[in-house]
């Protein structure tokens, strides 16, 4: 407990500061330092808006990222839009570097040649049955087929890099493979 002794009535009694009635008194210690007590108070003040300038800050950052992240979202809308409408134009147009093989299936037989050449194949697909179809190549490096079904009267385009080897063409959808939408592709 700090205490001083109180020479002004020559009582030589100590006497506490920590109580409110000696708020003077305890005032009287800091106006002795070296610094005024506004200057500590404003100090203080100073601090504590420097402190709370920080969570400001942040949110201004999490601000800007949450912009730039919404900007990153739309730049990768765009693309995939794009990259959308490209396979669209590729579903239906071979690309140039592609050797063209033209398929018509129908809904009991595959019309197509049964040997090709290696290398990238274009095959142009049409659906001239009554019902849908898809379109399977099934070889030693893998099955290719189209995503999404053929409707009648419907032409898309399946890119395949044919090796030399045996492949199997075919519809496999509702046992069509079984009426007879099956042939064997050999490329020499």
């Amino acid at each position: 407990m700090t205490s001083k002794r109180c020479e002004n009535d020559g009582d030589s009694r100590k006497r506490s500061f920590t109580g409110a009635a000696n708020w003077w008194a305890a005032y009287d210690i800091f106006s002795t330092m070296k610094l005024p007590l506004s200057t500590i108070i404003a100090v203080a003040l100073s601090l504590g808006v420097v402190w709370a300038e920080g969570p400001v800050e942040k949110a201004g950052e999490v601000a800007e990222d949450a912009v730039d992240t919404a900007k990153n979202v739309g730049h990768k809308v765009v693309k995939g839009t794009k990259e959308v409408v490209h396979k669209v134009v590729g579903a239906v147009t071979p690309d140039p570097d592609a050797r063209r093989v033209d398929v018509t299936l129908s809904d009991d037989k595959i019309d197509m040649p049964t040997s090709v050449e290696p290398g990238k194949t274009a095959f142009v697909v049409k659906n001239a049955g009554n019902e849908k179809h898809n379109f399977v190549v099934r070889g030693k490096d893998g099955t290719h087929k189209f995503s999404v079904d053929l409707q009648p009267n419907e032409t898309k385009v399946l890119h395949v890099q044919l090796k030399r080897g045996t492949y199997t063409a075919y519809c496999p959808l509702d046992g069509h493979r079984k009426k007879g939408t099956e042939t064997t592709l050999t490329v020499p």
